[in-house]
């Protein structure tokens, strides 16, 4: 077999040090390696958490403060909390208002200091002053909070119950596809006045299904396209209803471990979807492209925004440690919800070190002789035990990857050509693993061309 710097593996017979057996390719340096067993370690670091390491910056957080007392004010659109859309842009919506949620009562705990929050970097210090500070500025209070978590599980649930419109479900009604063993939605032919585009409704009805008849409609998903990047914002949101209600959580846990059973089902006695159907073990990635690419493009698979494949495992990682509190006492389900978590948590340290492979470009340059630079500092400040390796050559002077193939790297999204629109597909959304998927080095070489692209 041949390795990449992703396998490498010391238990096995390796030939990477003479250079007559190894060949740099598209994904890296590959070299051949004998042994009966190829084991493939993955380093997760500590577990996901709603939280970040350190609390936020005590001079940012009047700002937040500001900020979060307009946030609470959202309305969610009528087809939204219809399930009248695709299922990708409202999900955005969802998980952004667990988002905010989960942002203000962080701002809650530590302007009343009742209860410990515990930061695994952060000294006292850094603590103390985040809570003086949180002390001086108002923050909405659970009155403010309880209508908007009131239509976020609104939102999430009518998407999960099943019999679409005519029985209470999401107009855009998902299904079961026998065929291919998967969770797929039908779509919507969306219907507005003009005068109020967001209270909109699909007119049609299943089995007249536009998502299942051209692969262009919501994004490709009747045909697998992108299903981690729409399904991991459900799942995230559905993580932040079931923390704040766990009554709901424990009504709608097998419902939505459909969403995970379609892209990270862990079971070979699943017989009703695919085992990691997104994952690509070799590689250490995910692909978004399923059954028949939008593009038809000849490169291969595909998958463009490194970061929502990040945030969609992240999602699972939080559902299932949320649903390990909710089931303590529940032995059979806690298993489940513990398979869940570990699950989360192994595919999102893989997607984190994928892209920093193939979708972020910074720091050694690879020179004549294959060699690299020491990369000597990490997100946490300490040295890194291996130099990072620069995966593509000199001549790719980007500091990112829109959409990487099988075959091609290229600086471009789907939708759209400007810089700036592959630069910032890599950073959505900003969640509390981004601080593990983005780089000190990379974000320092990043952001200056990022915000310099945000003026173009």
């Amino acid at each position: 077999l041949s390795s990449t710097p992703r396998t490498d593996d010391e238990s096995a017979e390796t030939n990477k040090d003479d250079d007559s057996l190894c060949l740099h390719t598209f994904h890296g340096r590959t070299c051949l390696v004998r042994g009966p067993i190829w084991n493939l370690p993955v380093e997760h670091g500590g577990p996901q958490s709603f939280l970040a390491d350190r609390p936020p910056a005590s001079d940012a957080i009047p700002s937040i403060a500001e900020a979060l007392r307009e946030d609470v004010k959202f309305k969610f659109s009528g087809n939204v909390l219809r399930g009248a859309a695709d299922t990708y842009f409202p999900a955005k919506i969802l998980a952004k208002v667990g988002r905010v949620i989960e942002i203000n009562e962080e701002l809650q705990r530590l302007q009343s200091n009742e209860d410990e929050l515990t930061y695994p970097d952060a000294d006292d210090a850094t603590l103390e002053e985040a809570m003086s500070s949180a002390a001086k500025v108002f923050i909405p209070l659970e009155d403010d909070i309880e209508p908007l978590l009131d239509n976020l599980q609104r939102a999430v649930e009518v998407w999960l119950n099943p019999g679409g419109k005519e029985k209470g479900g999401g107009e855009a009604e998902f299904l079961y596809d026998v065929t291919w063993g998967g969770f797929v939605n039908c779509g919507c032919k969306y219907t507005f006045n003009r005068k109020h585009p967001g209270n909109g409704t699909c007119s049609n009805i299943f089995p007249d299904c536009p998502a299942l008849e051209d692969v262009n409609e919501d994004f490709g998903n009747g045909w697998y396209n992108d299903h981690h990047f729409h399904y991991g914002y459900h799942i995230y949101a559905a993580a932040v209803v079931s923390k704040h209600r766990p009554e709901w959580g424990r009504k709608y846990y097998d419902r939505i471990l459909l969403y995970i059973r379609d892209i990270a089902n862990p079971s070979t006695e699943d017989e009703h979807f695919p085992v990691f159907r997104q994952k690509d073990w070799y590689l250490g990635n995910s692909w978004a492209a399923g059954l028949m690419s939008m593009e038809l493009s000849p490169h291969g698979r595909e998958q463009e925004s490194s970061s929502e494949a990040i945030a969609s495992f992240e999602g699972i990682a939080l559902f299932g440690s949320v649903m390990m509190n909710v089931f303590a006492e529940d032995d059979d389900k806690l298993v489940s919800a513990r398979l869940v978590r570990n699950v989360g948590e192994l595919l999102t340290a893989m997607e984190v070190s994928a892209a920093n492979r193939f979708w972020h470009v910074w720091g050694s340059k690879i020179d004549e002789e294959g060699s690299t630079a020491l990369v000597s500092s990490s997100n946490n400040g300490s040295a890194r035990a291996k130099p990072h390796i620069n995966t593509y050559p000199k001549e790719y002077p980007k500091h990112v990857v829109g959409m990487m193939y099988d075959t091609m790297a290229s600086f471009q999204t789907w939708f759209a050509p400007e810089d700036v629109v592959s630069y910032g597909i890599q950073l959505m959304p900003l969640t509390a693993v981004a601080e593990r998927r983005d780089d000190l080095e990379w974000s320092d070489v990043l952001y200056p061309v990022y915000a310099e692209s945000c003026k173009a």
